[in-house]
Protein backbone atom coordinates (compact mmCIF):
# COMPACT_ATOMS: atom_id res chain seq x y z
CA UNK A 1 0.00 0.00 0.00
CA UNK A 2 1.34 3.30 -1.09
CA UNK A 3 0.30 6.52 1.13
CA UNK A 4 0.58 10.25 -0.06
CA UNK A 5 -0.26 13.50 1.70
CA UNK A 6 -2.50 15.78 -0.12
CA UNK A 7 -4.53 18.96 0.57
CA UNK A 8 -8.08 20.30 -0.10
CA UNK A 9 -10.36 22.99 0.28
CA UNK A 10 -11.93 23.21 3.64
CA UNK A 11 -15.32 23.28 4.08
CA UNK A 12 -17.59 25.81 5.71
CA UNK A 13 -17.88 23.29 9.05
CA UNK A 14 -14.23 23.10 9.23
CA UNK A 15 -12.10 23.83 12.29
CA UNK A 16 -10.07 26.14 11.10
CA UNK A 17 -11.09 28.61 8.04
CA UNK A 18 -8.10 28.48 6.27
CA UNK A 19 -6.12 26.71 3.34
CA UNK A 20 -3.84 24.79 5.71
CA UNK A 21 0.10 25.97 5.11
CA UNK A 22 3.03 23.55 5.28
CA UNK A 23 3.32 23.55 9.18
CA UNK A 24 -0.34 22.73 9.56
CA UNK A 25 0.05 19.56 6.93
CA UNK A 26 3.21 18.81 8.69
CA UNK A 27 1.02 18.13 11.92
CA UNK A 28 -1.10 15.75 10.25
CA UNK A 29 -0.03 12.27 11.34
CA UNK A 30 1.37 9.58 9.05
CA UNK A 31 -0.79 6.04 9.73
CA UNK A 32 -1.57 2.71 8.21
CA UNK A 33 -5.23 1.67 6.92
CA UNK A 34 -7.84 3.50 7.94
CA UNK A 35 -8.63 6.28 10.80
CA UNK A 36 -11.70 8.20 12.49
CA UNK A 37 -11.17 10.90 13.80
CA UNK A 38 -13.47 12.26 16.68
CA UNK A 39 -13.79 15.77 18.47
CA UNK A 40 -15.27 14.39 21.90
CA UNK A 41 -17.41 17.31 23.11
CA UNK A 42 -19.43 14.14 24.84
CA UNK A 43 -18.88 14.78 28.39
CA UNK A 44 -18.76 10.81 28.97
CA UNK A 45 -16.19 9.36 30.75
CA UNK A 46 -15.59 6.72 27.67
CA UNK A 47 -16.25 7.11 24.01
CA UNK A 48 -16.74 3.82 21.25
CA UNK A 49 -17.49 3.31 17.86
CA UNK A 50 -19.28 0.54 16.28
CA UNK A 51 -20.01 -0.16 12.43
CA UNK A 52 -22.48 -1.91 10.68
CA UNK A 53 -23.24 -2.63 7.06
CA UNK A 54 -21.18 -4.41 4.31
CA UNK A 55 -19.46 -5.87 7.16
CA UNK A 56 -21.39 -6.20 10.57
CA UNK A 57 -19.46 -5.49 13.85
CA UNK A 58 -16.31 -4.08 11.83
CA UNK A 59 -15.06 -2.71 14.79
CA UNK A 60 -16.06 -5.40 16.90
CA UNK A 61 -19.16 -6.59 18.51
CA UNK A 62 -21.19 -4.01 20.54
CA UNK A 63 -20.48 -1.61 21.73
CA UNK A 64 -17.99 -1.66 19.05
CA UNK A 65 -13.99 -0.81 19.23
CA UNK A 66 -12.70 1.80 21.79
CA UNK A 67 -10.59 4.70 20.56
CA UNK A 68 -6.57 3.64 19.60
CA UNK A 69 -5.01 6.86 20.27
CA UNK A 70 -4.82 10.44 20.61
CA UNK A 71 -3.92 13.45 17.80
CA UNK A 72 -3.25 16.83 18.05
CA UNK A 73 -3.91 18.31 14.23
CA UNK A 74 -4.04 21.77 13.92
CA UNK A 75 -4.24 22.57 17.97
CA UNK A 76 -7.74 20.55 18.12
CA UNK A 77 -6.95 17.12 20.17
CA UNK A 78 -8.91 14.08 18.77
CA UNK A 79 -9.33 10.84 19.53
CA UNK A 80 -9.27 8.37 17.01
CA UNK A 81 -10.02 4.92 16.08
CA UNK A 82 -7.39 2.36 13.94
CA UNK A 83 -9.62 0.59 11.12
CA UNK A 84 -7.90 -1.92 9.00
CA UNK A 85 -7.63 -1.31 5.58
CA UNK A 86 -7.92 -4.75 4.13
CA UNK A 87 -11.16 -5.32 5.87
CA UNK A 88 -12.46 -2.35 5.41
CA UNK A 89 -11.59 -1.38 1.70
CA UNK A 90 -14.72 -0.63 -0.28
CA UNK A 91 -17.14 -1.35 2.54
CA UNK A 92 -20.28 0.75 3.40
CA UNK A 93 -20.53 1.25 7.06
CA UNK A 94 -22.99 3.00 9.53
CA UNK A 95 -21.21 4.30 12.51
CA UNK A 96 -22.64 4.27 15.86
CA UNK A 97 -20.66 6.63 18.77
CA UNK A 98 -21.66 5.07 22.34
CA UNK A 99 -20.45 5.52 25.99
CA UNK A 100 -20.32 2.14 26.23
CA UNK A 101 -22.61 2.09 28.65
CA UNK A 102 -26.19 1.70 26.67
CA UNK A 103 -26.69 5.51 25.56
CA UNK A 104 -25.80 6.09 21.82
CA UNK A 105 -25.61 8.80 19.07
CA UNK A 106 -28.50 8.58 16.12
CA UNK A 107 -26.71 6.76 13.34
CA UNK A 108 -24.08 8.46 10.82
CA UNK A 109 -25.33 6.38 7.46
CA UNK A 110 -23.08 5.50 4.58
CA UNK A 111 -19.44 6.04 5.27
CA UNK A 112 -17.62 4.22 2.93
CA UNK A 113 -13.87 3.43 2.96
CA UNK A 114 -12.13 3.86 -0.39
CA UNK A 115 -9.65 6.17 -1.09
CA UNK A 116 -10.13 8.43 1.51
CA UNK A 117 -8.39 7.08 4.47
CA UNK A 118 -9.68 9.81 7.24
CA UNK A 119 -13.15 10.77 8.29
CA UNK A 120 -13.44 14.05 11.02
CA UNK A 121 -16.33 14.01 13.40
CA UNK A 122 -17.57 16.72 16.03
CA UNK A 123 -19.56 14.34 18.44
CA UNK A 124 -21.42 15.61 21.63
CA UNK A 125 -24.20 13.47 23.57
CA UNK A 126 -26.59 14.28 21.18
CA UNK A 127 -25.00 13.77 17.68
CA UNK A 128 -22.42 13.74 15.61
CA UNK A 129 -21.56 16.03 12.82
CA UNK A 130 -18.72 14.97 9.92
CA UNK A 131 -16.19 17.77 8.79
CA UNK A 132 -13.73 18.27 6.50
CA UNK A 133 -10.45 17.82 8.87
CA UNK A 134 -8.20 20.10 6.24
CA UNK A 135 -6.29 17.21 5.36
CA UNK A 136 -6.23 13.73 4.44
CA UNK A 137 -4.24 10.30 3.88
CA UNK A 138 -5.15 8.58 0.16
CA UNK A 139 -4.60 4.93 -0.12
CA UNK A 140 -3.82 3.47 -3.60
CA UNK A 141 -5.16 -0.35 -3.79
CA UNK A 142 -2.33 -2.75 -5.22
CA UNK A 143 -4.45 -3.93 -8.00
CA UNK A 144 -2.07 -7.08 -8.76
CA UNK A 145 -2.76 -10.80 -9.21
CA UNK A 146 -2.65 -12.61 -5.73
CA UNK A 147 -1.00 -16.17 -5.15
CA UNK A 148 -2.52 -18.00 -2.49
CA UNK A 149 -2.57 -21.71 -0.89
CA UNK A 150 -5.42 -23.31 -0.53
CA UNK A 151 -6.45 -24.58 2.84
CA UNK A 152 -8.50 -26.94 4.52
CA UNK A 153 -10.77 -25.10 6.58
CA UNK A 154 -13.70 -27.98 7.12
CA UNK A 155 -15.24 -31.30 5.92
CA UNK A 156 -18.87 -32.31 5.38
CA UNK A 157 -20.64 -35.26 5.28
CA UNK A 158 -23.73 -34.52 2.79
CA UNK A 159 -24.38 -38.00 1.97
CA UNK A 160 -27.88 -37.32 3.93
CA UNK A 161 -28.24 -33.39 2.00
CA UNK A 162 -31.84 -32.53 1.47
CA UNK A 163 -31.98 -28.92 -0.43
CA UNK A 164 -34.59 -27.16 -2.22
CA UNK A 165 -34.54 -24.66 -4.84
CA UNK A 166 -37.19 -22.17 -3.83
CA UNK A 167 -38.38 -18.89 -6.01
CA UNK A 168 -39.79 -16.27 -3.38
CA UNK A 169 -42.76 -14.19 -5.52
CA UNK A 170 -44.01 -10.99 -4.66
CA UNK A 171 -47.32 -9.94 -5.86
CA UNK A 172 -47.06 -6.73 -5.24
CA UNK A 173 -44.48 -6.43 -7.68
CA UNK A 174 -46.75 -7.54 -10.59
CA UNK A 175 -49.04 -4.80 -12.73
CA UNK A 176 -52.90 -6.12 -12.83
CA UNK A 177 -53.65 -9.04 -12.96
CA UNK A 178 -51.24 -9.40 -10.47
CA UNK A 179 -52.01 -13.29 -10.12
CA UNK A 180 -52.43 -14.20 -13.58
CA UNK A 181 -48.94 -11.93 -14.59
CA UNK A 182 -47.18 -14.17 -12.14
CA UNK A 183 -48.78 -17.28 -13.62
CA UNK A 184 -47.49 -15.74 -16.83
CA UNK A 185 -43.66 -15.59 -15.96
CA UNK A 186 -43.91 -19.40 -14.45
CA UNK A 187 -41.70 -20.69 -17.32
CA UNK A 188 -38.83 -18.37 -16.58
CA UNK A 189 -39.16 -18.82 -13.06
CA UNK A 190 -38.88 -22.49 -13.79
CA UNK A 191 -36.40 -21.53 -16.22
CA UNK A 192 -34.03 -20.43 -12.58
CA UNK A 193 -33.35 -23.91 -11.33
CA UNK A 194 -36.69 -23.91 -9.29
CA UNK A 195 -38.45 -26.03 -7.69
CA UNK A 196 -40.62 -24.78 -5.35
CA UNK A 197 -42.54 -21.28 -5.54
CA UNK A 198 -43.13 -19.45 -2.79
CA UNK A 199 -45.75 -17.01 -2.93
CA UNK A 200 -45.56 -14.70 -0.07
CA UNK A 201 -49.29 -13.94 1.50
CA UNK A 202 -52.20 -14.01 -0.54
CA UNK A 203 -54.54 -12.54 2.03
CA UNK A 204 -56.84 -10.12 2.55
CA UNK A 205 -54.43 -7.29 4.10
CA UNK A 206 -55.94 -5.16 7.46
CA UNK A 207 -57.14 -1.42 6.89
CA UNK A 208 -56.88 -0.11 10.86
CA UNK A 209 -53.30 0.58 11.52
CA UNK A 210 -51.72 -0.51 8.90
CA UNK A 211 -48.66 0.07 6.78
CA UNK A 212 -48.99 -1.65 3.82
CA UNK A 213 -47.44 -5.02 4.96
CA UNK A 214 -49.31 -8.26 3.20
CA UNK A 215 -48.07 -9.53 6.74
CA UNK A 216 -50.93 -7.84 8.44
CA UNK A 217 -53.32 -10.78 8.16
CA UNK A 218 -57.62 -10.08 8.21
CA UNK A 219 -58.57 -12.90 6.96
CA UNK A 220 -56.86 -16.51 6.88
CA UNK A 221 -59.18 -18.29 4.44
CA UNK A 222 -60.17 -15.66 1.60
CA UNK A 223 -57.51 -14.07 -1.03
CA UNK A 224 -56.76 -10.83 -1.59
CA UNK A 225 -58.95 -9.39 -4.06
CA UNK A 226 -55.92 -6.24 -5.41
CA UNK A 227 -54.13 -9.99 -6.24
CA UNK A 228 -56.92 -11.38 -8.07
CA UNK A 229 -59.51 -14.27 -7.09
CA UNK A 230 -59.83 -17.77 -5.31
CA UNK A 231 -60.13 -18.78 -9.49
CA UNK A 232 -56.72 -16.80 -10.50
CA UNK A 233 -55.17 -18.15 -7.01
CA UNK A 234 -56.20 -22.05 -8.45
CA UNK A 235 -55.06 -21.57 -11.70
CA UNK A 236 -51.30 -20.39 -10.64
CA UNK A 237 -50.99 -22.97 -8.07
CA UNK A 238 -52.14 -25.81 -10.64
CA UNK A 239 -49.62 -23.90 -13.30
CA UNK A 240 -46.66 -24.35 -11.00
CA UNK A 241 -47.50 -28.16 -10.31
CA UNK A 242 -47.20 -28.62 -13.87
CA UNK A 243 -43.91 -27.02 -14.46
CA UNK A 244 -42.80 -29.54 -11.83
CA UNK A 245 -42.60 -26.74 -9.28
CA UNK A 246 -44.37 -27.47 -5.96
CA UNK A 247 -46.21 -24.25 -3.83
CA UNK A 248 -45.47 -22.51 -0.64
CA UNK A 249 -47.51 -20.09 0.79
CA UNK A 250 -46.15 -17.72 3.49
CA UNK A 251 -48.04 -18.07 6.92
CA UNK A 252 -48.37 -16.07 9.28
CA UNK A 253 -48.53 -17.54 12.86
CA UNK A 254 -47.69 -14.68 15.59
CA UNK A 255 -50.33 -11.60 14.66
CA UNK A 256 -53.35 -10.45 12.34
CA UNK A 257 -54.26 -7.20 11.35
CA UNK A 258 -56.35 -5.48 14.35
CA UNK A 259 -59.37 -5.48 12.26
CA UNK A 260 -59.50 -9.54 12.03
CA UNK A 261 -62.64 -10.72 12.86
CA UNK A 262 -61.02 -12.41 15.89
CA UNK A 263 -60.28 -9.53 17.55
CA UNK A 264 -63.66 -8.78 18.29
CA UNK A 265 -65.17 -12.34 18.52
CA UNK A 266 -62.37 -14.10 20.58
CA UNK A 267 -60.59 -11.29 22.42
CA UNK A 268 -59.63 -14.05 24.69
CA UNK A 269 -56.89 -15.56 21.70
CA UNK A 270 -54.40 -12.24 22.09
CA UNK A 271 -52.22 -10.83 24.23
CA UNK A 272 -53.30 -8.11 26.54
CA UNK A 273 -51.27 -5.27 27.81
CA UNK A 274 -51.37 -3.52 31.54
CA UNK A 275 -54.78 -2.09 30.77
CA UNK A 276 -56.39 -5.27 29.73
CA UNK A 277 -56.46 -4.17 26.02
CA UNK A 278 -55.33 -6.33 23.16
CA UNK A 279 -51.82 -5.53 22.80
CA UNK A 280 -48.83 -5.46 19.55
CA UNK A 281 -45.99 -7.18 19.13
CA UNK A 282 -43.05 -5.88 20.92
CA UNK A 283 -40.54 -8.69 21.46
CA UNK A 284 -38.37 -8.14 18.49
CA UNK A 285 -39.76 -4.65 17.56
CA UNK A 286 -42.55 -2.49 17.84
CA UNK A 287 -45.23 -3.42 15.21
CA UNK A 288 -48.11 -1.28 15.71
CA UNK A 289 -49.89 -2.38 12.79
CA UNK A 290 -51.10 -6.22 14.16
CA UNK A 291 -52.31 -7.57 17.21
CA UNK A 292 -50.41 -10.28 19.42
CA UNK A 293 -51.62 -13.73 18.94
CA UNK A 294 -51.69 -16.04 22.87
CA UNK A 295 -51.31 -19.47 22.15
CA UNK A 296 -51.99 -20.65 25.37
CA UNK A 297 -55.24 -21.00 24.32
CA UNK A 298 -56.19 -24.63 23.23
CA UNK A 299 -58.84 -22.96 20.87
CA UNK A 300 -56.70 -20.91 18.83
CA UNK A 301 -54.43 -23.35 18.34
CA UNK A 302 -56.83 -25.66 16.73
CA UNK A 303 -58.61 -22.45 14.88
CA UNK A 304 -54.98 -21.78 13.18
CA UNK A 305 -54.38 -25.31 12.52
CA UNK A 306 -57.79 -25.41 10.69
CA UNK A 307 -56.96 -22.26 8.33
CA UNK A 308 -53.51 -23.48 7.55
CA UNK A 309 -55.18 -27.00 6.38
CA UNK A 310 -57.94 -25.13 4.48
CA UNK A 311 -55.38 -24.22 1.55
CA UNK A 312 -54.29 -27.97 1.38
CA UNK A 313 -57.54 -29.20 0.78
CA UNK A 314 -58.85 -25.92 -1.21
CA UNK A 315 -55.98 -26.04 -3.43
CA UNK A 316 -53.74 -28.99 -2.92
CA UNK A 317 -50.29 -26.65 -1.71
CA UNK A 318 -47.51 -28.24 -0.65
CA UNK A 319 -45.67 -26.54 2.28
CA UNK A 320 -45.70 -23.18 4.08
CA UNK A 321 -43.29 -20.78 5.25
CA UNK A 322 -43.76 -19.66 8.04
CA UNK A 323 -43.24 -16.08 9.19
CA UNK A 324 -41.09 -15.14 12.67
CA UNK A 325 -41.45 -18.87 13.50
CA UNK A 326 -39.78 -18.86 16.63
CA UNK A 327 -42.29 -16.68 18.71
CA UNK A 328 -45.35 -16.82 17.68
CA UNK A 329 -46.21 -15.72 21.09
CA UNK A 330 -43.60 -13.22 21.27
CA UNK A 331 -41.28 -15.78 23.39
CA UNK A 332 -38.90 -18.05 22.43
CA UNK A 333 -40.00 -21.08 24.18
CA UNK A 334 -43.38 -22.43 25.44
CA UNK A 335 -47.03 -22.84 24.16
CA UNK A 336 -45.68 -22.17 20.20
CA UNK A 337 -43.32 -25.16 20.21
CA UNK A 338 -47.10 -26.89 21.28
CA UNK A 339 -48.51 -25.34 18.49
CA UNK A 340 -45.92 -26.12 15.99
CA UNK A 341 -45.83 -29.61 16.90
CA UNK A 342 -49.76 -29.75 16.56
CA UNK A 343 -50.30 -27.81 13.39
CA UNK A 344 -47.12 -29.72 11.49
CA UNK A 345 -48.77 -33.03 12.25
CA UNK A 346 -52.09 -32.20 10.71
CA UNK A 347 -50.54 -31.11 7.95
CA UNK A 348 -48.13 -33.55 7.18
CA UNK A 349 -51.25 -36.28 8.14
CA UNK A 350 -53.36 -34.64 5.70
CA UNK A 351 -50.13 -34.53 2.97
CA UNK A 352 -47.50 -36.72 3.52
CA UNK A 353 -44.36 -35.13 2.69
CA UNK A 354 -45.58 -31.39 3.38
CA UNK A 355 -42.62 -28.51 3.67
CA UNK A 356 -42.31 -26.55 6.28
CA UNK A 357 -39.55 -23.61 6.20
CA UNK A 358 -39.16 -21.71 9.58
CA UNK A 359 -38.57 -18.03 9.14
CA UNK A 360 -36.10 -18.30 12.09
CA UNK A 361 -32.37 -19.07 12.79
CA UNK A 362 -33.33 -21.08 16.04
CA UNK A 363 -32.15 -24.56 15.14
CA UNK A 364 -34.59 -26.08 17.92
CA UNK A 365 -37.41 -25.37 14.94
CA UNK A 366 -36.22 -28.72 13.45
CA UNK A 367 -37.16 -30.43 16.74
CA UNK A 368 -40.70 -28.99 16.39
CA UNK A 369 -41.22 -30.29 13.03
CA UNK A 370 -39.74 -27.83 10.10
CA UNK A 371 -37.36 -28.86 7.13
CA UNK A 372 -35.52 -25.72 6.59
CA UNK A 373 -34.71 -22.55 8.79
CA UNK A 374 -32.63 -19.61 7.84
CA UNK A 375 -28.96 -18.83 7.69
CA UNK A 376 -28.71 -15.21 8.25
CA UNK A 377 -24.66 -16.05 9.64
CA UNK A 378 -23.94 -17.28 5.85
CA UNK A 379 -25.73 -14.27 4.48
CA UNK A 380 -23.67 -11.93 6.92
CA UNK A 381 -20.24 -13.47 5.66
CA UNK A 382 -20.68 -13.85 1.99
CA UNK A 383 -21.22 -9.99 2.09
CA UNK A 384 -18.32 -9.51 3.96
CA UNK A 385 -16.57 -11.74 1.82
CA UNK A 386 -16.99 -10.16 -1.13
CA UNK A 387 -16.33 -6.89 0.43
CA UNK A 388 -12.51 -7.80 1.95
CA UNK A 389 -11.69 -10.28 -0.52
CA UNK A 390 -10.82 -13.14 2.37
CA UNK A 391 -12.93 -16.57 2.27
CA UNK A 392 -12.04 -17.83 5.18
CA UNK A 393 -14.56 -17.23 7.70
CA UNK A 394 -16.99 -17.44 4.74
CA UNK A 395 -16.04 -21.30 4.84
CA UNK A 396 -16.01 -21.35 8.06
CA UNK A 397 -19.24 -19.90 8.27
CA UNK A 398 -20.88 -22.27 5.88
CA UNK A 399 -19.13 -25.32 7.21
CA UNK A 400 -20.61 -24.82 11.01
CA UNK A 401 -24.28 -23.81 9.69
CA UNK A 402 -24.60 -26.23 7.27
CA UNK A 403 -23.37 -28.81 10.52
CA UNK A 404 -26.40 -27.33 12.46
CA UNK A 405 -29.29 -29.02 9.84
CA UNK A 406 -30.54 -32.85 11.50
CA UNK A 407 -30.23 -35.58 8.11
CA UNK A 408 -33.00 -35.02 5.92
CA UNK A 409 -33.23 -30.86 6.74
CA UNK A 410 -31.53 -28.07 5.71
CA UNK A 411 -30.19 -24.53 5.91
CA UNK A 412 -32.06 -21.54 3.77
CA UNK A 413 -29.32 -19.38 2.09
CA UNK A 414 -29.88 -16.73 0.44
CA UNK A 415 -28.06 -13.68 -1.40
CA UNK A 416 -31.69 -11.60 0.08
CA UNK A 417 -35.21 -11.80 0.67
CA UNK A 418 -37.96 -9.30 0.68
CA UNK A 419 -36.92 -7.64 4.17
CA UNK A 420 -33.46 -7.60 2.73
CA UNK A 421 -33.65 -5.44 0.00
CA UNK A 422 -36.13 -3.71 1.60
CA UNK A 423 -32.91 -1.96 2.86
CA UNK A 424 -30.50 -2.31 0.22
CA UNK A 425 -30.49 -4.24 -3.14
CA UNK A 426 -27.75 -6.76 -3.93
CA UNK A 427 -26.96 -4.47 -6.34
CA UNK A 428 -25.80 -1.97 -3.26
CA UNK A 429 -24.43 -5.10 -0.81
CA UNK A 430 -22.43 -6.95 -3.46
CA UNK A 431 -19.06 -4.82 -5.94
CA UNK A 432 -21.01 -5.81 -9.10
CA UNK A 433 -23.17 -8.14 -11.12
CA UNK A 434 -20.07 -10.43 -11.67
CA UNK A 435 -19.63 -10.82 -8.10
CA UNK A 436 -23.73 -11.37 -7.52
CA UNK A 437 -24.00 -14.28 -10.02
CA UNK A 438 -20.88 -15.83 -8.48
CA UNK A 439 -21.72 -15.42 -4.63
CA UNK A 440 -25.48 -17.04 -5.38
CA UNK A 441 -23.82 -19.95 -7.89
CA UNK A 442 -21.66 -20.74 -4.47
CA UNK A 443 -25.02 -20.86 -2.31
CA UNK A 444 -26.26 -23.31 -4.96
CA UNK A 445 -23.39 -25.63 -4.73
CA UNK A 446 -23.74 -26.18 -0.84
CA UNK A 447 -25.79 -29.02 0.45
CA UNK A 448 -28.23 -26.70 1.40
CA UNK A 449 -31.62 -24.86 0.54
CA UNK A 450 -31.45 -22.15 -1.58
CA UNK A 451 -34.09 -19.20 -2.04
CA UNK A 452 -33.97 -16.51 -5.40
CA UNK A 453 -35.99 -13.56 -4.26
CA UNK A 454 -38.34 -12.56 -7.13
CA UNK A 455 -36.35 -9.53 -9.28
CA UNK A 456 -32.94 -10.53 -7.89
CA UNK A 457 -32.88 -11.71 -12.06
CA UNK A 458 -33.48 -8.42 -13.02
CA UNK A 459 -30.64 -7.12 -10.97
CA UNK A 460 -32.46 -4.32 -10.03
CA UNK A 461 -30.54 -0.91 -8.27
CA UNK A 462 -32.57 0.24 -5.69
CA UNK A 463 -34.05 -1.20 -2.36
CA UNK A 464 -37.98 -2.29 -2.94
CA UNK A 465 -39.96 -1.39 -0.38
CA UNK A 466 -42.43 -5.06 0.40
CA UNK A 467 -45.49 -3.04 1.52
CA UNK A 468 -45.44 -1.12 -1.63
CA UNK A 469 -47.74 -1.61 -4.84
CA UNK A 470 -45.34 -1.19 -7.59
CA UNK A 471 -47.26 -1.92 -11.21
CA UNK A 472 -44.65 -1.08 -13.38
CA UNK A 473 -41.69 -3.37 -12.31
CA UNK A 474 -39.79 -3.97 -15.28
CA UNK A 475 -39.27 -7.89 -15.22
CA UNK A 476 -37.29 -7.92 -18.39
CA UNK A 477 -34.77 -4.70 -17.36
CA UNK A 478 -31.50 -6.65 -17.77
CA UNK A 479 -32.32 -9.79 -19.81
CA UNK A 480 -28.15 -9.89 -20.23
CA UNK A 481 -27.94 -10.33 -16.61
CA UNK A 482 -30.68 -13.20 -16.74
CA UNK A 483 -29.85 -15.31 -18.95
CA UNK A 484 -25.66 -15.11 -17.58
CA UNK A 485 -27.55 -16.27 -14.01
CA UNK A 486 -29.89 -18.97 -15.43
CA UNK A 487 -27.02 -20.73 -17.37
CA UNK A 488 -24.65 -20.18 -14.42
CA UNK A 489 -27.42 -22.18 -11.92
CA UNK A 490 -27.79 -24.43 -15.02
CA UNK A 491 -24.07 -25.43 -14.60
CA UNK A 492 -23.57 -25.51 -11.06
CA UNK A 493 -26.89 -27.66 -10.71
CA UNK A 494 -25.31 -29.96 -12.24
CA UNK A 495 -22.79 -30.86 -9.17
CA UNK A 496 -23.59 -34.26 -7.24
CA UNK A 497 -23.68 -33.30 -3.41
CA UNK A 498 -24.30 -36.63 -1.96
CA UNK A 499 -20.65 -37.33 -0.62
CA UNK A 500 -18.05 -35.99 1.56
CA UNK A 501 -17.09 -32.14 1.16
CA UNK A 502 -14.13 -30.31 1.88
CA UNK A 503 -14.39 -26.86 1.91
CA UNK A 504 -11.32 -24.76 1.02
CA UNK A 505 -9.85 -21.32 1.18
CA UNK A 506 -7.04 -19.55 -0.60
CA UNK A 507 -6.90 -15.83 0.03
CA UNK A 508 -10.34 -14.72 -1.46
CA UNK A 509 -10.59 -17.83 -2.80
CA UNK A 510 -12.86 -20.53 -1.55
CA UNK A 511 -13.51 -23.66 -2.89
CA UNK A 512 -16.01 -26.47 -2.23
CA UNK A 513 -14.46 -29.99 -3.40
CA UNK A 514 -17.15 -33.04 -3.11
CA UNK A 515 -15.52 -36.39 -3.49
CA UNK A 516 -16.89 -37.63 -6.97
CA UNK A 517 -19.12 -35.23 -7.24
CA UNK A 518 -17.51 -31.98 -9.17
CA UNK A 519 -15.31 -28.83 -6.99
CA UNK A 520 -16.32 -25.24 -7.72
CA UNK A 521 -13.76 -22.75 -6.62
CA UNK A 522 -15.29 -18.85 -6.45
CA UNK A 523 -13.07 -16.14 -6.13
CA UNK A 524 -14.75 -13.02 -3.73
CA UNK A 525 -11.98 -10.87 -4.59
CA UNK A 526 -11.54 -7.89 -6.47
CA UNK A 527 -8.07 -8.82 -8.21
CA UNK A 528 -6.62 -11.98 -10.31
CA UNK A 529 -5.62 -15.31 -8.02
CA UNK A 530 -3.74 -17.91 -8.33
CA UNK A 531 -5.04 -20.34 -5.97
CA UNK A 532 -3.11 -23.65 -5.59
CA UNK A 533 -5.46 -26.34 -4.90
CA UNK A 534 -4.64 -29.52 -3.10
CA UNK A 535 -3.24 -32.26 -4.95
CA UNK A 536 -1.29 -29.32 -7.18
CA UNK A 537 -3.11 -27.81 -9.65
CA UNK A 538 -3.12 -24.21 -9.82
CA UNK A 539 -6.66 -22.59 -10.88
CA UNK A 540 -6.64 -19.02 -12.15
CA UNK A 541 -9.08 -16.90 -11.30
CA UNK A 542 -10.30 -13.20 -12.50
CA UNK A 543 -12.02 -10.91 -9.96
CA UNK A 544 -15.18 -12.50 -8.53
CA UNK A 545 -15.21 -15.28 -11.57
CA UNK A 546 -16.29 -18.86 -10.56
CA UNK A 547 -15.10 -22.04 -12.05
CA UNK A 548 -16.49 -25.63 -11.88
CA UNK A 549 -13.89 -28.38 -12.13
CA UNK A 550 -15.09 -32.11 -13.34
CA UNK A 551 -18.78 -31.94 -12.27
Amino acid sequence: MRKSLIAIVFAAICVVACTPDKQQESEFPEHEGYRVYALDNTGWSSLALYMYGTVNNLGGAWPGMRPSGKATIKGQEYVYFNIDQKTAYRCTESLIFNNTAGAQIKDEPSVTFGEKADYFFKVSSTGATPFDGGSTLTVTIDNGPVEAQAKLIAEVDAKNASFHRIYQANPKLYSSPRLNNLKARIPVIKSLGTDILYLMPIYPEGTTKVVGSPYCVRNFKAVNGNYGSMTDLKALVDAAHAAGMKVMFDWVANHTSWDCEWTQTHKDWYKKDASGNIAHPTADGDWADVAQLDYSSTALREEMTDCMLYWVKELDIDGYRCDYAHGPDGKKSGSFDQFWKEAIQALRTQKPGFIMLAESDFDKMFTDGFDMNYSRPTRSSLISAFASGNAENLASTIASEIGKAPAGCSKLMFETNHDEASIKSPMQEFPEEKAMISAFVLLRALPASTLLYGSQETAYGQAIDFCRFINDFNWDANQAFRTELTGALSKVDAIRRGSKLSIYAAGPVIILDYADGGTLAVNTGSREVSAKLAGGTTLKLAAYEFSLLDS
